[in-house]
């Protein structure tokens, strides 16, 4: 309680008043002792000019001291509350002779100023002999021929002065009390006014570091509390918007942490893991682990206070391999406000995809120097046959000249697919997109390689539909997948074999489904059809002059209309082919 801001003021509120009742008290009780000295002076003085004025006309010293002694004892009832003695001029009582005074007279200032004309303002302290009451005297000389004879020295009690000071103080002290206690209430009440206001401030700072931002202080005053508690208030309501916008970038963060493909974990600088997201629980599979030796032992053997201190100085990149996945981790650190560093953070990469397009991009530049090499070395050893005297042979040189040009017709097919892939990754081929009448576009390119199954027995039947199907593409490009579906559906299948092809509407797309029944594809070849370069059987493939890129362009040229092809296959029974196209009225 005493530690309490209106407990204090109570307190300084009745020091404050002692302080102010004792200091004026004081002065009241010195002043008015002062006044009453200073009277008792004034008097004591005046009766003593009297008795001098009755003695002034004696003729000697004798006559003055005998008159003197007579005037005492004729007016001693006027004077009946003061001493009057008649002093030589050795400073001893001539008169009267009962009484002595506790001190030799001579030792009195009042007297010895009287004998050698030295006057004193300051009135003597007197006791007389066996007696405990207080005189205070004033002395005042008598002369003849210019000479002091004697001294007329009159007392005065100072039992009023005392007596009347006493009641003083203790009208002072009864003052004091009663101003003590009034000022007790009134600093209770007025230390009440001053600190509602404030235990009201204190129990909204509670409130608000509970959370509670909403209730506005009602205002009391436009005082200094007032302001104070106006500023509180704007306080609250600014605190309140930037929690909120704090929540909403936490959050906004935590929805982002959540959805994050890449797997986040968060080690303290004791390798504890304190934060993760799903992401990395589903890579690392993280079940108990708490510390960066449980999650990554079984795939790195560095220990964590050698990968903290790299990461001092830089990032840290490391790839461990997870089953059949691979992941990048990108190890740095992260700061403190202070800028000191306290933990570090683990991002994980799923790099799996891009593991297997570095394998692709190798096999693709393995298979590119292949299929350019392979036809080059024919040409250079049918040529170099040639040089060496075949040429002088007609029908051998003839065939020679036969196969340099098959080759050189597949290299220069080769290059020439190989050119329309480039342009259509980096978006260079251009379409000329028009509105299309897909039916007719697949009959001429049926009518085009009916010879081509003709000649080996086969049965291309197209099966027309009523409805026309109007679509937006680029016409040659369009008919540059058609022939390579059935020209692929020619080649790889048996003489005597039949080759449907349908057109149909199926969902606002217009369906051409092209179906063989050729040697199909394995199983696990699926997957890869559309690889460049990728080949079901790559022996029989390059015997019929294919490269090995027609179905992974007739892919790019699909996604490029809008549409897609999917096939279905059982290996030794055919494979079914379907060119979705999107039709005009839905065609974005």
């Amino acid at each position: 309680m005493a530690n309490s801001i209106k407990w204090r003021m109570i307190i300084i509120y009745v020091l404050l008043v002692i302080i102010v009742m004792i200091m004026s008290g004081s002065l009241i009780i010195w002043q008015t002792s002062s006044n009453e000295y200073k009277n008792m002076k004034k008097e004591l003085e005046q009766n003593a000019n009297l008795i001098k004025h009755y003695i002034d006309d004696e003729a000697n010293p004798d006559e003055i001291g005998n008159s003197l002694k007579q005037f005492i004892e004729t007016n001693s009832n006027v004077y009946y509350d003061k001493k009057i003695y008649l002093l030589d001029k050795k400073g001893d009582i001539v008169f009267p002779n009962s009484e002595k005074l506790a001190t030799d007279s001579f030792y009195y200032p009042q007297v010895m100023g009287a004998l050698y004309g030295d006057k004193t303002d300051k009135l003597d302290s007197v006791h007389l002999d066996g007696a405990a009451v207080e005189y205070r005297g004033f002395a005042s000389a008598v002369y003849y021929e210019d000479k002091v004879e004697y001294v007329v020295y009159i007392l005065a009690s100072t039992e009023k002065i005392k007596s009347m000071l006493q009641d003083i103080v203790q009208v002072i002290v009864l003052v004091m009390i009663l101003a003590i206690a009034m000022a007790g209430v009134l600093g209770y009440l007025f230390s009440g006014f001053l600190t509602k206001p404030i235990s009201i401030l204190t129990k909204k700072a509670k409130d608000m570091a509970a959370g509670h931002l909403d209730d506005p202080i009602r205002l009391y005053s436009n005082d200094e509390i007032g302001q104070l508690t106006d500023n509180f208030n704007t306080m609250a309501a600014s605190l309140k918007d930037t929690l909120e916008q704090i929540s909403g970038e936490k959050n906004k963060l935590e929805i982002v942490f959540s959805h994050m493909t890449d797997g986040i974990l968060v080690f303290d600088k004791d390798g504890v893991l304190t934060h993760y997201n799903p992401a990395s629980v589903d890579m690392l599979k993280i079940t108990a682990q708490k510390t960066y030796k449980d999650v990554f032992s079984e795939y790195s053997e560095v220990p964590y206070r050698t990968i903290f201190n790299k990461v001092m100085n830089d990032a840290v990149q490391h790839i461990i391999k997870v089953g059949a996945r691979y992941y990048n981790l990108c190890l740095a650190k992260f700061l403190s406000q202070s800028e000191t560093q306290v933990g570090m953070i683990c991002v994980i990469q799923d790099i799996t995809e891009h593991k297997k397009l570095e394998e692709m991009q190798k096999e693709f530049v393995a298979n590119v120097s292949h299929e350019l090499r392979t036809p080059l070395t024919t040409i250079k050893s049918y040529t170099e046959t040639l040089l060496d005297g075949a040429l002088n042979e007609k029908d051998v040189a003839m065939n020679f000249l036969n196969v340099i040009n098959y080759e050189g017709d597949r290299m220069t097919a080769l290059v020439q697919d190989l050119l329309d892939l480039s342009k259509l990754d980096n978006k260079q081929t251009t379409f000329i997109m028009e509105e299309l009448n897909l039916n007719m576009l697949l009959e001429e390119s049926i009518e085009k390689y009916q010879i081509h199954a003709d000649k080996k027995s086969q049965k291309l039947n197209y099966h027309p539909s009523k409805a026309v199907y109007k679509v937006v593409g680029d016409a040659n490009r369009i008919e540059q997948v058609i022939k390579n579906i059935i020209s692929n559906a020619v080649k790889y299948s048996p003489e005597d074999s039949t080759t449907d092809v349908n057109i149909y509407e199926q969902e606002n797309y217009a369906i051409i489904k092209i179906q063989d029944t050729g040697f199909g594809i394995p199983e696990e070849d699926v997957p890869r059809i559309f690889e460049r370069f990728y080949r079901v059987d790559k022996a029989r493939s390059r015997e019929m002059g294919g490269t090995g890129l027609g179905l992974s362009i007739a892919k790019e040229i699909m996604e490029y209309h809008g549409g897609q092809i999917t096939f279905t296959s059982i290996f030794g029974k055919g494979t079914c082919f379907f060119l979705s196209f999107p039709m005009v009225s839905v065609r974005k």
